[in-house]
């Protein structure tokens, strides 16, 4: 399994002389993550080096969240200035103008359950059974690269490449459009395709890292178990080393 911690896969997303950010929403007291200041909300932080990108995340992940994120596309490396290689909390995160290029069409395959709540592992492994599925018609209909495939924590994911397109009307169209057609062909009354996530300045759960969606619930008597889990990749293609 890989996470963004190891640096070969942090610089699939952040090559260097990038930079992404990393976004905490629902944060709410104080951490040595972002210098004990008391937040609440949303904490943020820009990150070009992965040393201090690793010592921030794994400080963060110890604190109460929902989930932590990074921007998937390319940013605006100037953004940098806003919280230089650290967590704070935030008083701008990254709009959709302060994006340069599309890198990857992202796929959500999310269960459909009730809101607010993790997903158990029969509902997990049905959205991880459906990403081969949609690889394949994806990579034969847009004649894209294999996709990286994760694991979101609740759900599955497919990161096809593309090749830093910049951001125009007609690019979010393209994104947009695309995954509304996977959606309409391979959405099922189990796993729904996320057609939100087409925006440039969209953000994504970072590998290596918990989702805390609800509470914890353990198995019981006609009861599922609902963990929290670490979220990872498990497959990178020979496209994408």
């Amino acid at each position: 399994m890989k996470t963004l911690f190891d640096k070969a896969v942090f610089q699939l997303f952040c090559k260097p002389g990038e930079v992404i950010e990393v976004r905490i929403p629902k944060v709410y007291g104080k951490s040595p993550a972002w210098g004990d200041e008391y937040a609440k909300g949303t904490v943020s932080g820009y990150f070009d080096d992965h040393a201090a990108f690793c010592k921030a995340v794994m400080q963060a992940d110890k604190a109460l969240h929902d989930g932590i994120y990074f921007t998937l596309q390319v940013i605006d490396r100037r953004l940098i200035g806003r919280a230089f290689n650290r967590l704070k909390p935030a008083q701008h995160t990254t709009s959709d103008l302060s994006v340069i290029a599309y890198r990857w069409l992202p796929v959500d395959l999310d269960p459909v359950r009730p809101s607010g709540v993790s997903s158990s592992d029969v509902e997990l492994s049905e959205a991880m059974a459906l990403r081969e599925a949609i690889s394949l018609h994806v990579t034969k209909e847009l004649g894209l690269p294999h996709p990286i495939q994760g694991m979101s924590g609740n759900g599955g994911h497919l990161l096809f490449r593309l090749p830093d397109i910049p951001v125009s009307e007609q690019t979010i169209l393209f994104v947009k459009k695309n995954l509304e057609a996977i959606a309409g062909r391979f959405n099922t009354n189990k796993v729904s395709i996320d057609t939100t996530v087409f925006n440039p300045a969209r953000i994504w759960k970072l590998y290596g890292t918990k989702s805390r969606k609800g509470d914890e619930v353990p198995a019981g008597p006609g009861r599922e178990a609902r963990p929290h889990r670490v979220s990872y990749i498990d497959r990178i293609g020979v496209e994408h080393v």
